[in-house]
């Protein structure tokens, strides 16, 4: 069995703070491979001190930068598209503005058929991170909260054999953790 030490950063949404530009806000959380997305979120809402449950998705990346699945909270997991199907024309728009014209042949090739045949949307509590192949993985991004729009970008850091007794575990965090919600009279 391996355990994953997964780097969770802060990105740039929501606009809600002003930590210093130089200081990034992360979290390094351990899981094993039998843990599920939805006990890395419970891992990442504790981390980041939030209190007030919302809405949650995963998506995974390869490292070309392409996403490759959507991964929804149980309670709305539908089992459809994990997202809705592009005609050709645009499919080559949306290559053309990402200014991605210049990549290899095969990624933008891979693109096409993830958006003409949208994987089907995974159960963020059935889904265990061995699931999601690793090795293979470029990288995860994950949402709370659709109406504040928290993001976050997940890295693996280290892997090494091993398994934990437990639920994820929180071994490290960095930089200014803001709080859920801005207070209205700052």
């Amino acid at each position: 069995m391996t355990v994953y030490t997964l780097r969770v950063e802060l990105g740039p949404n929501p606009p809600m703070f002003d930590p210093d530009e130089d200081e990034a806000v992360w979290c390094d959380i351990e899981v094993d491979e039998t843990h599920t997305l939805k006990e890395l979120h419970e891992a990442i809402f504790e981390a980041f001190d939030r209190w007030d449950a919302h809405m949650y998705e995963f998506m995974t990346y390869d490292e070309d930068g392409i996403a490759t699945r959507s991964y929804a909270m149980p309670e709305n997991h539908e089992g459809g598209p994990s997202w809705p199907a592009m005609e050709p024309e645009q499919i080559d728009r949306a290559i053309s503005q990402v200014g991605a014209g210049d990549e290899p042949e095969e990624a933008k090739e891979r693109f096409r058929e993830l958006r003409r045949n949208p994987p089907k949307e995974g159960n963020a509590g059935e889904t265990t991170i061995a699931d999601l192949d690793p090795e293979e993985l470029g990288w995860i991004y994950y949402q709370f909260d659709f109406g504040d729009s928290w993001e976050h970008i997940i890295t693996i850091e280290d892997a090494r054999e091993g398994s934990l007794d437990g639920d994820p575990t929180v071994v490290e965090t960095h930089g200014p953790i803001p709080p859920q919600y801005r207070d209205p009279d700052e």
